[in-house]
């Protein structure tokens, strides 16, 4: 548990490292991840946010300019369309343009100046430089008209918290001075992108001097809810709050927009560019000269009480960029969406790094448990439901929750996590293979050890009952022997034995079942079956007993005992399996026919080999046997029928 919890820590540090060196790459994800949700939502009949229809589109398209014969009407028209737009009721006209300088007709300006006047709600742009530290470079200068008019026109608000996050404004370009004064007010229109150009977001206020400049979205709709700058509190890096909005026909009640540090809000866009209402530039202009006309068009685009967003979306604009529900969005369309947001007060609040680590800590919890227990496929099936879980729950807290977690953080911590416990795992097991190979090395021949390995269930737990035969070897006398000689001579001396007679028993696939002092047991037929374990058995009987031969003879050169064993073979039912206790288990035989194999050696003639009848009735017609007297051993009732395998016959 412990170093699966430090794998665990391992992959979170990993997954924050990451992001903290690739931004580049692990952010865009991420909001692309996010951006897929709103897709999906806005193509869902069931999670399709509602549209307030109180916000609608004027649009200079394609057919507008068609209609109007030019692809850049005169001033006189826009002042047209603008006084068109109020006589049809509209609450407020955000025009998503910059005027900075007079024409070249000065009637024409006169004429889109008094059209504002008259329509008296209307919006224009102006543009600022977004820096998010103040600048050191000199600033550029700007008319002292335009200065004063930005100074008169700012908004000197109650901040809670460090401004100096906030976005600053520089280099000012604003709508000339007369058009500005005749509309309702000025708002920046100037956005920033995120890494992958998608723009997500949209700046509030921003810093201008002493005092702070609103967008021209927020401003328009603060006045739309009847909100004066003494009532709006910012909080860097969590909110902006409207106090008493009063939309028309409803209650008073404050507003709070969750913001980043930077004061940008999450557009939460209510779909693609035609999810809103949009109306023909050219068909409000070609209609401002009858009373009845505007009417039936007000009629027919509801337009009494609307906010219209007014803008060129034509082919060739330069004004189109991404954004999450639509790869070429005019971002007049964002503007409209930041007043739709507020309006609806379906705002978007992103999880901060606070909330984040403690569900990093309940995933890393349900990690270091999974990793902790069970089969490795029982992990990696538990961790991609915790992760397929995890991903639905980020979707359900985006779709009816509207809050925005991380996705890619957390789903690649679980990933390096499962994976490094998966490596451990695997190490863990394969030095546990290694050491159970070389365990079983001891005991089993190489064929049959590649076997167990390779199906584990030849070696069970449980005991089972078969037919088996079993031998016993001794050396004669070795116990007075040794009592003469010294302990490296001694373990010299057995080493090179056993080595021999394991190597014999091998030889013939039987299982070495333990070593008893200077005797050996050994077993045939199990755990891989054999047809033949009794020929098995007698074979390698025979072949050890020559072994020794050779052996008495180079010791006997070397001034050491002559070797001489005894052998003792039996066939019968036994009890095989893995004996013991939980800490130590053996792979061993058990039962009657046991203990009557190890009897038969300590009767067995000197050098030679002694059989049961079962044994006998197996391998007399392939190897040369004579009988001999029946023995009583210990436990018998009755003289048992013994026969001696003819060493050198064989």
């Amino acid at each position: 548990m412990r170093t699966t919890a430090l794998i665990v820590g391992a992959a979170w540090l990993t997954s924050h490292l990451l992001e903290i060196l690739f931004p580049n790459v692990l952010e865009p994800w991420n909001a692309q991840a996010v951006d897929r949700l709103f897709v999906f939502r806005s193509s869902s009949a069931f999670f399709q946010p509602a549209y307030d229809s109180t916000v609608i589109h004027v649009d200079l398209n394609d057919r507008s300019i068609s209609k109007l014969g030019s692809y850049y009407p005169s001033r006189y028209q826009f002042g047209e369309v603008a006084r068109a737009l109020g006589v049809m009721g509209t609450s407020a006209q955000i025009w998503d343009y910059i005027f900075p300088e007079k024409s070249s007709d000065r009637a024409d300006d006169e004429a889109f100046i008094r059209g504002v006047a008259d329509a008296a709600n209307v919006y224009f742009g102006s543009a600022f430089v977004l820096e998010t530290v103040d600048p050191t470079a000199p600033q550029r200068e700007i008319p002292a008209e335009r200065r004063r008019y930005l100074d008169s026109t700012s908004w000197h608000l109650r901040v809670e918290g460090d401004p100096s996050s906030l976005l600053r404004g520089i280099n000012p370009i604003i709508t000339l001075p007369e058009l500005s004064i005749a509309s309702r007010g000025l708002g920046y229109l100037s956005l920033r992108f995120d890494r992958d150009g998608v723009f997500r977001r949209a700046p509030l206020v921003v810093r201008t001097g002493d005092a702070y400049y609103p967008s021209m979205p927020f401003r328009a709709v603060c006045d739309y809810l009847g909100v004066t700058p003494d009532r709006i509190v910012v909080r860097p890096g969590e909110s902006v709050t409207l106090l008493g909005t009063r939309r028309p026909g409803r209650d008073a009640r404050d507003i709070v927009i969750p913001i980043n540090n930077a004061g940008e809000m999450v557009v939460n866009f209510v779909g693609d560019w035609n999810r809103m209402r949009h109306i023909d530039f050219a068909d409000v202009y070609l209609s401002a000269g009858s009373s009845e006309d505007l009417a039936m068009l007000a009629d027919e685009f509801h337009t009494q009480g609307a906010i219209a967003v007014v803008s060129q979306i034509s082919t060739g604009s330069s004004d189109i960029a991404p954004v999450p529900t639509d790869n070429n969005f005019p971002l007049s369309g964002l503007h409209a969406n930041v007043v739709h947001t507020i309006l609806t007060r379906s705002f978007m609040e992103e999880w901060g790094t606070g909330r984040m680590l403690a569900v990093e800590l309940v995933l890393a919890l349900f990690m270091a448990i999974i990793g902790s227990v069970g089969s490795s496929r029982w992990m990696w099936t538990a961790a991609v439901l915790l992760m397929v879980a995890y991903f639905f729950s980020a979707a359900g807290l985006f779709l009816a929750g509207h809050t925005i977690v991380s996705i890619i953080r957390p789903m690649s911590m679980m990933v390096f996590g499962f994976v490094g416990i998966s490596a451990y795992r695997y190490i863990n097991e394969q030095r546990a293979k290694e050491s159970l190979r070389r365990s079983f090395e001891a005991y089993f021949p190489p064929s049959v050890v590649r076997r167990i390995m390779t199906n584990p269930e030849l070696i069970t737990v449980g005991g089972q009952k078969k037919e088996l035969t079993i031998m016993f070897t001794d050396i004669k006398s070795f116990t007075s022997y040794s009592s003469t000689m010294s302990p490296d001579t001694i373990q010299k001396m057995l080493n090179e034995y056993f080595e021999a007679m394991v190597d014999i028993v091998f030889k013939y696939e039987g299982t070495v079942d333990k070593f008893i002092g200077d005797g050996l047991m050994v077993f045939f037929g199990d755990p891989e079956p054999q047809e033949d374990h009794a020929l098995r058995c007698v074979k390698a009987g025979i072949e050890m007993q020559k072994k020794c031969r050779q052996l008495k003879v180079e010791w006997e050169k070397k001034g050491l005992f002559p070797l001489k064993i005894r052998v003792g073979i039996n066939t019968g039912p036994v009890v095989v399996g893995n004996m013991g206790s939980a800490r130590r288990l053996s792979y061993t035989v058990l039962g009657a026919d046991v203990n009557l194999a190890q009897r038969l050696e300590s009767n067995a003639p000197v050098e030679g080999i002694m059989i049961t009848q079962r044994t006998w009735e197996l391998v007399k017609d392939h190897v040369k046997t004579r009988p001999l007297e029946p023995i009583q051993p210990k436990g018998i009732s009755e003289p048992l029928p013994v026969y001696e395998v003819m060493v050198e016959e064989n």
